[in-house]
């Protein structure tokens, strides 16, 4: 897949690029869909498929105190759409200037202009430019004249409600990560920096990974316990993780703990991916360290059963 930060480095129109255009945060169902139809036309007639992208989320700029935390970092959304078999990546900087640019401009200048666009992908609710008039109808009356075909793809829905990046972040906060695996289609995932904490798990007789997120970019589920898996150098770890303030002991930081069945390697400074595969409890205060550790055994039981039905 090749990547391309901004317009000056955007393919050429010989090569018919097939567009879509979006976020993308999550790459969901719903995300997975447009693409799969963005490759099969591109294949069709012997085009490229490209994903138009921004960075940062567009909502960072427009309105930052309400800018969502994202379900993939660039490196993991780089990694899925690779793996989904796009062709190319057009990363455009986003700023608040360039939101002010009117639709018609922005399809003009940019989608047929600078990318030359042959062919349209949109979802049947994308909008674009200032005030969000980028949406199907227009595109519909400005295709013919600027020479591109259009084709606007119904959502994917779960439930009769259609598949978003907002609702899989709102079942995240609420510890439904079931649910938003389901409609990422893969479980949700988080990697992390293993750094040293206050040793408290080892002394319990349950030692965690402490993982350093930057939770000012990433998704966190809601607090409590969840079976997961990890990969850790190449090898995917059956675990429990706790993520929580850890009441029980008066402490006020969010943690995120990773508790590894048959794994007792030193990874402080490594990088590890987290896997989430179901909730075993909201998080809890304990009376004090033997009640919790009572509980524990129990999570990891049921997480074991958990993953073993799974499979691996």
């Amino acid at each position: 897949m090749r990547v391309l930060f901004g317009l000056d480095t955007s393919p050429h129109s010989s090569e018919y690029p097939v567009i879509t255009i979006g976020a993308f945060d999550g790459i969901h169902l719903g995300h997975q869909r447009l693409l799969n139809r963005v490759n099969s036309i591109a294949r069709e007639r012997d085009g490229r498929g490209i994903l138009l992208t921004f960075e940062p989320h567009p909502q960072q700029v427009i309105a930052p105190g309400t800018a969502p935390h994202l379900l993939t970092t660039r490196d993991e959304k780089l990694a899925l759409l690779e793996a989904a078999g796009l062709d190319t990546l057009v990363i455009l900087p986003f700023n608040r200037e360039f939101s002010q640019m009117e639709a018609e401009d922005f399809v003009r200048e940019v989608l047929v202009g600078a990318l030359g666009v042959r062919f349209l992908v949109l979802g049947h609710d994308h909008a674009f430019g200032r005030g969000r008039r980028g949406r199907p109808e227009l595109l519909r009356e400005m295709a013919p004249d600027l020479g591109f075909d259009l084709e606007v793809v119904e959502a994917v829905t779960n439930d009769g409600q259609p598949i978003t990046s907002t609702v899989i972040r709102r079942l995240l906060a609420e510890g439904y990560v079931e649910r938003a695996g389901h409609l990422l289609g893969r479980p949700y995932s988080m990697t992390g920096l293993v750094v040293k904490g206050d040793q408290r798990g080892k002394k319990l007789g349950y030692p965690t990974a402490n993982l350093a997120i930057p939770a000012r970019e990433k998704c966190i589920p809601g607090n409590g316990v969840y079976a997961v898996r990890s990969t850790v150098r190449d090898l995917t770890c059956r675990g429990a993780c706790s993520i929580g303030t850890r009441p029980t002991f008066n402490a006020d930081e969010q943690t995120v703990e990773v508790h590894l069945f048959d794994f007792n390697s030193d990874i402080y400074g490594e990088s590890i991916e987290v896997m989430f595969h179901a909730n075993l409890r909201d998080e809890q205060t304990f009376e004090g360290p033997e009640a919790l550790v009572k509980q524990i055994k129990k999570d990891v039981i049921e997480a074991e059963r958990i993953l073993a039905q799974e499979g691996n």
